[in-house]
């Protein structure tokens, strides 16, 4: 795989670990999930919280990159119940979208 796309695992790997609160606290209180203000179908899509930022290196930072990363995972692999499938799931993902 290219080191994009390794970096990106990694990344999407520590941001699985924060929303089931496995990775360490620091992290886990960058992770938001999504919550609209009034009731959309994309409610229950397990999505987050996008960051606002001004820069193109706060885009780069944990919570801008891992939150938009996610959104742009399909929901089977967003709704994984095991890190060791998650995984598997996500080296499918981005084997595929290279390919593509």
């Amino acid at each position: 795989m290219p080191i994009v796309c390794r970096v990106d695992l990694k990344l999407l790997v520590f941001t699985y670990k924060a929303m089931h609160n496995d990775a360490p606290v620091y992290l886990c209180e960058l992770v938001c999930p999504y919550q609209p203000t009034r009731t959309l179908r994309s409610t229950n899509n397990n999505m987050l919280e996008v960051k606002r930022t001004r820069t193109k290196a706060g885009d780069c930072s944990f919570a801008a990159a891992a939150a938009s990363l996610w959104n742009n995972l399909p929901t089977v692999v967003k709704t994984c119940d095991n890190l060791t499938s998650y995984k598997r799931l996500l080296k499918t993902f981005f084997s595929y979208r290279l390919l593509v």
